[in-house]
């Protein structure tokens, strides 16, 4: 599997993305490849926000949630889920990234499987 997740996120940073990382919805670190960033407090957070926002469009009877975005001064945080146990969270300058990150998020749901 490590092998698999390198390739997913190799591709990743090939197309414009920072830095990524693979979590379970629990918050855990599953893989990354980010540097000068504590990963599991980038997975663990990443997890908050996606669970929150997941309440959130519960309560509004909308489903789920595509994907959850933090607009910064030069990079936006954004994070799928990945199926129902695993999550993909990317570091990106671009909102150009959108179709890779959730391509990205179904391959990883295919190899939780």
């Amino acid at each position: 599997m490590k092998e698999a997740y390198m390739k997913i996120l190799s591709d990743l940073k090939a197309n414009g993305i920072d830095s990524a990382c693979i979590a379970g919805r629990d918050g855990l670190l599953i893989f990354s490849d980010m540097e000068g960033i504590k990963a599991q407090v980038f997975a663990a957070m990443s997890a908050a926000l996606l669970g929150s926002a997941e309440v959130a469009m519960d309560e509004l009877k909308e489903g789920l949630p595509k994907k959850v975005v933090i607009d910064g001064k030069n990079r936006k945080i954004i994070v799928v889920g990945a199926g129902s146990n695993a999550l993909l969270a990317v570091i990106a300058k671009s909102e150009d990234v959108y179709p890779i990150v959730e391509k990205a998020a179904k391959e990883i749901k295919k190899i939780l499987r």
